[in-house]
């Protein structure tokens, strides 16, 4: 991935996981679920984790390999 490939991508994810993730833990916040808030910041902190470790392993391969 070069730099703007990246940003357009971020920017696109980002905006996915706020939509899916970040909406339901606010409507378990809102029906003040607490049990299903936990669990919808859990899955929250493991989308944005695994988003993370896609954008190193494609900005490692757009540098060929190398550091």
């Amino acid at each position: 991935m070069i730099n703007a490939d990246i940003e357009s991508w971020a920017l696109a994810r980002a905006h996915h996981i706020v939509l899916n993730e970040g909406l339901n833990l606010a409507k378990a916040a809102q029906d003040l679920d607490r049990k299903r808030s936990r669990s919808m910041v859990y899955e929250l902190r493991k989308v944005i984790t695994a988003a993370i470790v896609e954008a190193h392993a494609g900005s490692f391969e757009a540098e060929g390999g190398q550091r």
